[in-house]
């Protein structure tokens, strides 16, 4: 036996699946940050490493100043002030690693969130199309009546 949705119903899995965009969107949005923090960090470590620890620092306002860091090692968070030592070359592969599972999570997301627009269109318009029967039922219930 085949159950129908009533046009209240449809409407609450449309908001349902326009919240559920929103989050997608937003995890989306934290995972292109994430990728941004990680690509300017390798940057910075490739430079460092390739001009023998001579850097511009962006100083603000257009101002740079060469620094010179006498050092081959970083500092890397791996918990709340939790810190280890790594060889620069080790923190770029780390980051590498960090980098490629941050694009898979986001490619996922990118495709949940095709998935939820196209849910949404769909009931987007059977939205329409109960719209236009009422109107079309409407319309000849008042001509009927004249």
């Amino acid at each position: 036996m085949q159950q129908r949705m009533t046009e209240q119903q449809i409407y609450q899995m449309a908001q349902h699946e326009q919240a559920k965009m929103r989050q997608l969107e937003d995890l989306l949005e934290n995972y292109i940050e994430a990728l941004r923090e990680v690509n300017g960090s390798v940057e910075a470590l490739k430079e460092i490493k390739d001009n023998k620890g001579k850097v511009l620092v962006k100083l603000g306002a257009g101002v740079l100043i060469e620094a010179e860091i006498k050092t081959d090692q970083v500092k890397i968070n791996f918990a709340e002030n939790g810190f280890i030592d790594e060889k620069i070359e080790e923190a770029i592969k780390k980051l590498e690693l960090r980098k490629t599972n941050v694009e898979k999570k986001a490619e996922k997301t990118n495709q949940e969130l095709a998935s939820s627009q196209q849910k949404l269109s769909q009931l987007a318009s059977i939205l329409k199309q109960i719209e236009a029967e009422k109107k079309k039922n409407f319309s000849k219930s008042a001509t009927l009546t004249k």
